[in-house]
């Protein structure tokens, strides 16, 4: 609540408002993620000023000005943009995952110019879903065993996705001596405060997260499914709605936004 009151505050106070469509940047433009940002854009009456995709040489955002930067690419994609919109001073929405520590310390270095926000997952359902693994996580005894499993399609890149890794990173920010097991194979002794991590790959599976919380006698599944892309596309245009009048240079978090 803090922070949400935070972000009301600044954009009362710092942040200029102006009427009509956001002027948008798109990077990745020709992924199926672009295509649904694409799509989602113009049905809420907004423009899509910049096509950046594989094709693209230079990053000048065709000699518009946009209010903001999306991007839906790939993690050296990213940082080209970033880089761009530093020198452009327009602020970025970044929903690609896959981005190395290397990567998230250029971002950061950027972000002492302009506003950045980073989320794997622009679906308001996981963020309720990331909020009730935190309460659980909190409130359940330490010897409760969790394990999170996530399923996406066959053509998805990065394993777990960036999603249950921000999971695990929520988890681990309440019990700290928690670590991540990646998969387990051949005999796998049990170590306490091990949370396993287990991704699965096939067919078209848009998203599916499950995190389980194993105690003595009982279970406790928390889990989101996405059964249709756009969902992502209509979340990140809404969050990007708030995001593009922030003026305050920083590495904002989803739950800064919403």
């Amino acid at each position: 609540m803090i922070r949400q009151h935070r972000f009301i505050k600044l954009t009362k106070h710092r942040l200029a408002h102006r009427k009509g469509p956001v002027k948008i940047a798109l990077n990745g433009s020709s992924g199926k993620m672009g295509q649904l940002i694409t799509k989602v854009a113009n049905e809420l009456g907004h423009e899509i000023v910049a096509e950046i995709n594989r094709s693209t040489t230079k990053y000048d955002f065709m000699g518009t000005k946009p209010d903001i930067c999306v991007d839906f690419s790939v993690p050296t994609a990213t940082v080209k943009l970033c880089a761009a919109a530093a020198a452009f001073k327009v602020p970025v929405l970044i929903g690609t995952t896959g981005l190395t520590d290397e990567d998230l310390h250029k971002m950061e270095d950027f972000a002492k110019v302009i506003p950045i926000l980073i989320s794997p997952n622009f679906s308001v359902g996981i963020h309720v879903l990331r909020k009730l693994v935190w309460e659980a996580t909190k409130r359940l005894p330490n010897n409760f065993d969790i394990e999170i499993v996530e399923k996406h399609h066959t053509q998805k890149r990065d394993a777990p996705s960036g999603t249950a890794l921000s999971i695990l990173n929520d988890i681990k920010n309440i019990r700290h001596d928690s670590t991540g097991v990646f998969g387990r194979c051949g005999k796998s002794e049990y170590v306490s405060g091990n949370v396993g991590m287990h991704a699965l790959r096939g067919g078209d599976v848009v998203g599916e997260h499950d995190v389980y919380f194993f105690g003595l006698g009982e279970r406790l599944e928390i889990a989101h499914r996405a059964t249709n892309r756009e969902i992502f596309a209509r979340g990140a245009l809404f969050v990007a709605e708030k995001f593009y009048r922030v003026n305050v240079p920083k590495l904002y978090n989803l739950e800064e936004v919403l």
